[in-house]
């Protein structure tokens, strides 16, 4: 009987001592993505679109830089008040603004003249003047890329969003 309970203890140590490693381990992988799962950080911008003609159309700042694995939440404030002088916000992949312009033109007032394309990142409904319109979204990778409005004749509306 000795033996028999000494050979059941033991059987019983060595299940609980498994089981106590196993829960730890469970434990740091919990730990670690609860870690990586942390909010991110919000980092709130304000961005002007100003001008009253089309010579004078512009956003203000046209440089922005950001820290990486952020939130934005980017405000756009359309100053113009001249009739017709509608803005958007639309964060692309550098060197892509012409293009998602063009293809902005063709997907129409309808669609906000923002175009289904993986090269757009992140984009405000069109402002009428004095309007403020607000987006949030996670930062791109590291690099630079620019915002554009894709209101027809704006192309000359750019800047750079350089996240670091």
């Amino acid at each position: 009987m000795k033996m028999s309970n000494n050979i059941i203890l033991l059987c019983l140590s060595s299940i609980l001592f498994s089981c106590n490693s196993m829960d730890s381990t469970k434990i740091d992988s919990i730990t670690k993505n609860t870690e990586n799962n942390k909010p991110k950080e919000v980092i709130e911008i304000s961005i002007v679109a100003k001008g009253e003609s089309m010579n004078e159309i512009a956003f203000e700042p046209n440089v922005l830089t950001i820290a990486s694995n952020t939130r934005i939440k980017l405000t756009l404030k359309n100053e113009s008040s001249a009739a017709g002088m509608l803005h958007n916000f639309v964060l692309v992949e550098l060197g892509s603004g012409k293009e998602i312009s063009a293809a902005g033109l063709r997907a129409g007032k309808a669609k906000g003249f923002i175009p289904k394309d993986d090269r757009v990142i992140a984009y405000t409904k069109l402002s009428n003047m004095g309007e403020t319109v607000t987006v949030e979204f996670d930062t791109p990778p590291k690099g630079s890329y620019h915002y554009i409005c894709t209101y027809p004749g704006h192309i000359s509306m750019i800047g750079r969003l350089n996240v670091e």
